[in-house]
């Protein structure tokens, strides 16, 4: 009997491999950066090619449960209308104007 990594190299001509190692490679890169866990489950189907012949195709399916980095939250304000903005619709812009400095010392040295 041949063992199943003999018998998994051959299907598609060793294209399931390939996938499986890219997918185990991009797992744990992502594991290692997120710090969390995830899975890959690999099913294979069997199904008789003809009646009463000994010929079968065999279907692989490969998923990865790859975790995901936290991505960013942006606050936003809705407006009357649905739409979204950054600045809340409600609120003034205020008239910011620069203030000018002096170079004299505040207090005098005694």
């Amino acid at each position: 009997m041949r063992t199943a990594t003999d018998v998994i190299r051959d299907i598609r001509g060793g294209e399931m491999v390939d996938e499986l190692g890219q997918n185990l490679a991009d797992l744990t890169n992502a594991v290692v950066a997120t710090g969390k866990k995830g899975h890959i489950s690999i099913k294979i189907s069997i199904s008789p090619a003809s009646k009463g012949d000994c010929a079968v195709t065999v279907i692989d399916e490969i998923k990865a449960n790859i975790p995901q980095l936290a991505k960013s939250e942006t606050l936003m304000f809705a407006s009357f209308d649905g739409s979204l903005s950054r600045q809340d619709p409600r609120q003034r812009n205020l008239e910011l104007q620069a203030v000018t400095t002096t170079t004299s010392p505040l207090h005098k040295a005694a």
